[in-house]
């Protein structure tokens, strides 16, 4: 099965997601799924040909609230399908710590990225 996220999609989704919040102004959890996209993309041999899976797709990246108030804190769990440095396509689980103060600018707390 074969995923497809474009850095436009990317782009447009997090425009759109920075938008929406909770009323309490707390980033809604997709947010924070997106952000983890980007950096698992910054720490792979070939970003152009990630592909991560759909929101209908059993695999798609679950999101766990680990802070509920300023600064919010999410732990993102998923799989990401990219070319190695020899060119062939691999599956690799992703688990992503990000936190935000303001739903603009995010931080990398932890990643761990393993090949399957």
């Amino acid at each position: 099965m074969r995923f497809r996220h474009t850095t436009a999609l990317t782009a447009a989704a997090l425009l759109t997601l920075t938008a929406c919040s909770s009323g309490d102004g707390k980033p809604l959890d997709t947010s924070a799924a997106v952000m983890c996209e980007d950096f698992v993309k910054q720490r792979l041999k070939s970003p152009g040909t990630a592909e991560f899976p759909g929101v209908m797709d059993s695999e798609y990246a679950k999101t766990t609230v680990l802070s509920d108030t300023k600064p919010w804190k999410y732990k993102v769990v998923g799989v990401v399908d990219s070319q190695n440095g020899f060119g062939a396509t691999v599956r690799s689980n992703y688990s992503c710590t990000v936190s935000t103060k303001d739903n603009d600018t995010w931080t990398l707390d932890d990643m761990d990225l393993t090949q399957r």
